[in-house]
């Protein structure tokens, strides 16, 4: 990809390079792989922009040749719908290295990158010489790059032997320094921006995948971007007859509103993909304050408020490389008035109350019909309200001042508080013996602690639940609790558990089901496996945390589940296994 430039092109290029240095890049250059270096005249040429093995950095002292192998081509394949002629295929290779009296045979995934392929060691995982790099200061090896989008698109096709192999893309927006991929160090993480990685097994055919970035990481300032596309997520995995074809990348932006406010209410009518409003005010009234809030949280946006000379709200939304205007045009009526200045059901505000506003939908924990009071805002208006009853439920005011009418509605439903449960469980299980009315409870367990989870249901769909997760009274007895609130009403159930030195069985499981199945090794460092006993049916594993934290779960129905622990903390874990909401079994797990 790299080409020699001569002294009199370079200079060519230096005013118009300096002009638009400073122009912000939020789409990917050559997104759907239409230029190749030298119009594609050599198999070896790569896509403008992008980065193979043919470009790569090879330090080994025997094998460069064979380890710089073109693994790309450019191919006529192309996403459905693409408006292009081309996409980039890559694809692995066996390789075989002579080192003396050592023989290395190896598989080379596929790899395209926005960096550069560096190639330091004949050990494919070797993280720490074998990696793909932003290389600073080097043009043509790194992407410069200054959005936070939200999500990265992209259309792909994988081929592959296996059932159970990974094709991989990574995406790592980066500050002002040397990214690697993958990166293994604290000092590499410390610059990362924002991430957005997507494994993926064989497609069947083309297909788009929309990856959302996170961007819960420690540097706040995109000036480069690392991505990546490897025909296997495992180094030195996989085989000659991967294939993957990519295409057509784009960068999404949402440069919408969630919401949109005028006076502290809702706009009538908004949605965030409706950019004009027009709202009505009363002769006389004063212009309100519009606020917003962005659909995403990267988004910018500014409000240039009303005024008098100019009754237009608007709010500009800019995310990287969208924009979108949302505009209000505020007109008054003219000499009259038909509207409130309060509505009260109760002798009490109707929560959110807003002159512009006439529907208002309201819940009362009461058996009594309500009683509806309203205020004209011009004191020569007429009021006249239809009070609800217990056949309906609707309370209508109509406010008239001369020719103009206003209707406000209320729509009320009665419900009767209740602040019981009808369900408590521990570990998915309803504890033995509950009932709604008893707020107390005390199980024994057989053996040392081990992790136990609340759960339940509120008898009201309108009630709030704060479940508090059992918590160490002393080291053989744990405390948890259920608060439902509802209306005025406040009930607080308790479970107190408590651990006896004897069998590691837990009350009210079969000691038999407890043991259900088994699970090796234990400590585990890379990945732990789940054999069930005979006759015994599962439908998920499930790894919990010190903190009862769900940290792992997999869908199974096979006798046998292997689950990947490499990237846990180092600590003591809980592996269930489940069968709907039943528990089949518990086991400690020492992750090392």
């Amino acid at each position: 990809m790299k080409k020699l430039i001569n002294t009199l092109l370079l200079i060519l290029l230096i005013l118009p390079f300096t002009l638009n240095a400073q122009t912000p890049v939020y789409q990917l250059p050559n997104p759907g792989f239409e230029a190749w270096d030298n119009n594609y005249a050599n198999a070896k040429d790569e896509p403008t922009n992008w980065n193979g093995f043919p470009s790569s950095n090879c330090d080994l002292s025997v094998g460069c040749n064979k380890a710089q192998e073109t693994r790309h081509e450019r191919s006529t394949d192309i996403r459905p719908g693409s408006n292009g002629n081309y996409s980039c295929k890559i694809f692995a290779t066996e390789v075989d290295i002579n080192l003396y009296i050592t023989h290395i045979h190896a598989t080379a995934n596929g790899n395209i990158t926005t960096g550069q392929i560096n190639i330091g060691s004949t050990t494919a995982d070797d993280a720490t010489s074998n990696y793909n790099v932003t290389k600073l200061n080097t043009s043509g090896l790194n992407q410069p790059f200054a959005g936070k989008p939200d999500s990265i698109s992209f259309w792909t096709k994988f081929s592959c032997p296996s059932a159970s192999q990974y094709a991989r893309m990574s995406c790592i927006i980066h500050d002002n320094y040397s990214m690697q991929d993958p990166y293994y160090s604290d000092e590499q993480r410390n610059h990362i921006v924002g991430e957005a990685v997507r494994e993926y097994q064989q497609t069947n055919g083309w297909v788009e995948f929309r990856v959302p970035f996170d961007y819960n990481h420690p540097a706040t300032t995109p000036a480069y971007l690392l991505l990546t596309f490897t025909t296997n997520k495992t180094p030195g995995e996989g085989s000659e007859n991967d294939f993957m074809w990519i295409d057509d990348i784009t960068m999404i932006y949402h440069a919408e509103l969630s919401d949109l406010t005028s006076g502290g209410v809702t706009v009538p009518g908004f949605a965030s993909n409706v950019l004009e409003y027009n709202i009505e005010l009363s002769n006389g009234a004063e212009l309100p304050d519009v606020g917003y809030t962005t659909l995403s949280a990267n988004a910018n946006a500014t409000v240039t408020q009303a005024t008098a000379e100019n009754p237009t709200a608007t709010v500009v939304v800019t995310h990287g490389d969208q924009t979108k205007t949302y505009t209000i045009h505020y007109t008054f009526a003219a000499d009259m008035d038909a509207a409130l200045s309060d509505l009260q059901v109760n002798g009490e505000t109707v929560e959110g109350f807003n002159p512009i506003v006439t529907s208002y939908e309201m819940t009362l924990f009461d058996t009594v019909v309500p009683t509806v009071s309203a205020t004209p805002r011009n004191s020569e208006a007429t009021v006249v309200i239809t009070q609800p009853t217990a056949d309906d439920l609707t309370a209508t005011v109509v406010v008239t001042d001369r020719d103009s009418s206003r209707i406000y509605t209320i729509n009320f439903t009665l419900v009767t508080a209740n602040a019981d449960l009808s369900d408590l469980r521990l570990n998915g299980t309803t504890i033995e013996g509950f009932d709604p009315a008893v707020t107390e409870y005390t199980i024994n367990i057989a053996g040392a602690y081990s992790f136990q989870e609340i759960s339940a249901t509120a008898a009201s769909e309108y009630a709030t639940m704060t479940i508090t997760q059992p918590e160490e009274v002393d080291s053989t007895q744990y405390v948890g609790k259920v608060t439902v609130t509802c209306a005025e009403l406040t009930k607080t159930y308790t479970v107190t558990i408590n651990f006896h030195e004897e069998e590691d069985t837990i009350i009210g499981i079969d000691e038999q089901v407890i043991r259900s199945f088994t699970l090796y090794p234990n400590p585990a460092n890379d990945q732990v496996t789940i054999v069930l006993d005979d006759n015994v049916n599962a439908s998920e594993v499930v790894l919990y945390n010190m903190a009862g934290q769900t940290v792992l779960s997999q869908k199974t129905s096979e006798s046998q589940t292997t689950l990947s622990v490499r990237n846990l903390q180092s600590g003591i874990y809980f592996v269930t296994v489940r069968n709907g909401n039943n528990i089949l079994g518990i086991h400690k797990l020492i992750k090392e």
